[in-house]
């Protein structure tokens, strides 16, 4: 099987449906879809279930206690049966020729060390999102791509399965949020991606969304922003984005017990240096 097109789940049984459809209408039919429903109180599961009634793809539909998105794609990956992981959220759909595409770029691959394919999301009215990419193909990593070259993309990342499999989203009980970014950037150490100038992925800016809550949800999830930014701090990004993940390390550590055995822990000491110059 080529693709494993991946939902994360969660209370969105208004609007899933749009996926669905979106689904039934892609030009290449090589695809399962595989749905992790964290820990829904509405309807979603009756739902899902009259879609696997009308047996026209693959659905697999696997619910578990509400823990996060990080680990229904965790889940996810253990189950996956696609030579690719392309995560979709059940409030955004597809294009219709969304994985045709994927799979004609994919031969495009130059790079052994590949990772997944990187291509553009839009909105709803057909305009891509954060419009900085010149469309001209490119590999390379992910840090480099944003911190390198200057892309500031709102991004869609179909990952290689057999690669993602082997970088897991961290477990910290009581934590829900851990953001993606995390995974790719580890990834960046030694893997590329393939990034491309076509739109494959279509979604909006929903109030009840992850991405409307994405500062929140740090402050909820102090101990996964503390790897993420002490993380960022460790890795080849220029120096002022070091000294900005710096400062949201510093800030964010404020709320964790004993504060400055785990700062002498995360952050490196001339880095430390570095925060303290740089105030």
């Amino acid at each position: 099987m080529l693709f494993t097109v991946f939902t994360p789940a969660y209370n969105r049984a208004y609007i899933i449906e749009n996926l669905y459809k979106s689904l039934l209408r892609q030009s290449c039919k090589d695809f399962e879809w595989l749905i992790v429903d964290d820990g829904s109180t509405d309807h979603t599961e009756e739902l899902i279930g009259s879609f696997i009634k009308d047996d026209k793809i693959t659905i697999r539909y696997y619910k578990q206690k509400n823990q996060g998105k990080h680990i229904a794609i965790n889940f996810g990956l253990r189950e996956a049966k696609g030579d690719w992981f392309f995560t979709v959220d059940s409030d955004d759909f597809l294009p219709d020729d969304s994985l045709e595409i994927l799979a004609q770029e994919s031969k495009n691959v130059l790079r052994t060390d590949n990772a997944g394919l990187v291509g553009l999301k839009s909105y709803p009215n057909q305009t891509v999102i954060k419009r900085t990419f010149d469309g001209k193909s490119m590999e390379c990593s992910s840090l480099d791509f944003t911190y390198k070259y200057g892309y500031n993309e709102e991004m869609a990342v179909c990952l290689k399965t057999s690669v993602a499999k082997k970088f897991p989203f961290p477990v910290i009980e009581g934590e829900k949020f851990c953001p993606e970014s995390l995974v790719l950037n580890r990834m960046s150490k030694n893997y590329s991606f393939y990034y491309f100038g076509k739109s494959i992925y279509t979604g909006d800016y929903l109030e009840d969304g992850l991405s409307a809550k994405y500062w929140e949800n740090f402050k909820k999830s102090v101990n996964y922003s503390l790897i993420y930014w002490s993380e960022l701090t460790a890795s080849d990004v220029p120096k002022e984005i070091k000294i900005k993940a710096l400062k949201n390390y510093f800030t964010f550590s404020h709320s964790v017990p004993n504060r400055f055995l785990r700062i002498l822990k995360d952050i490196s000491i001339p880095n430390i240096f570095l925060y303290y110059l740089s105030k």
